[in-house]
């Protein structure tokens, strides 16, 4: 497995889930939000949520995943914008 850091220009663009048939929904998410979601709804495969975690709110895999720590890298300044 590898991973891997993009970079979207912020233009409003829409998300295309026809080319990825797992997807069934998709939405955009600011740096703010990403950073609540690491601190508060970081949690494994029916682990319940930590403490703080609103219902609802965006939820994110145990640190120990590779897709967590692309964001974390992210928030913690790894790709600064150039726009």
């Amino acid at each position: 497995m590898i991973g891997a850091i993009g970079q979207a220009i912020p233009s409003g663009e829409t998300i295309d889930l026809g080319n990825d048939p797992e997807l069934e929904d998709a939405k955009w998410y600011t740096m703010d939000e990403v950073r609540h979601a690491l601190r508060y709804g970081s949690s494994g495969l029916g682990e319940p949520a930590p403490e703080g975690y609103k219902e609802g709110g965006l939820r994110l895999p145990p640190a120990t995943a590779i897709a967590n720590i692309l964001m974390s890298s992210l928030v913690e300044g790894f790709a600064e914008s150039k726009l």
